[in-house]
């Protein structure tokens, strides 16, 4: 786990931002599951709002505005929001995170295909049994 920091425009001041590159296992595990549902896998559904406010309110850990609180960033003007997310993101893209659950789902690409390639062979053919 790495503090990454970048700086955005608040109220049109330069302001610090910074927050973890990484999350335990639970914690992600826990963002995911709040976010996802998969009571029908054809047709899973994904929170988006609700997967960038768990990220945020759990990454960040230096902000002109009080952190660990969904008020206090969904006060945020738009534009503000916009590039802290987009900053954060950059570590916590949902497709990455989604992908890992399908391979728990339906296995590795490798381990369900079977090999197209059929191969025959035949015996070779014996005349019988020679004596000298």
């Amino acid at each position: 786990m790495v503090i990454k920091s970048f700086e955005v425009k608040i109220a049109g001041k330069a302001e610090i931002i910074e927050y973890e590159d990484d999350l335990t296992f639970g914690e992600l595990e826990a963002i995911i599951n709040q976010s996802v549902d998969l009571t029908d896998v054809q047709k899973p559904k994904v929170n988006i709002p609700a997967y960038r406010m768990n990220i945020l309110t759990k990454v960040l850990r230096k902000a002109p505005f009080p952190i660990n609180d969904a008020v206090s960033i969904r006060n945020l003007k738009a534009g503000e929001a916009k590039q802290i997310i987009s900053e954060v993101m950059k570590d916590y893209p949902l497709m990455r995170f989604l992908e890992d659950w399908m391979v728990t789902f339906v296995g590795t690409q490798e381990a369900t295909s079977t090999p197209t390639e059929s191969i025959t062979t035949l015996p070779k053919v014996s005349d019988g049994t020679s004596t000298k």
